[in-house]
């Protein structure tokens, strides 16, 4: 089964990141993060349309 949020530092291995510039991505509205508990989790499915709309132009540059 699929998981459907990932941690920040799985998040930043999906990306190709280092785990601190997506703690800095997290600040930003339009980052699918949110807290759970102390944690904070990243929408698999939110993360792939946010990289879409990165990658297409529709959203703020990174």
């Amino acid at each position: 089964m699929e998981r459907i949020a990932v941690s920040v530092t799985e998040a930043a291995e999906m990306l190709g990141m280092c785990p601190k510039t997506v703690y800095q991505l997290t600040r930003r509205a339009d980052f699918p993060a949110f807290k759970a508990g102390n944690r904070t989790v990243i929408s698999v499915e939110a993360l792939r349309e946010w990289v879409r709309r990165q990658a297409t132009g529709e959203g703020a540059a990174v």
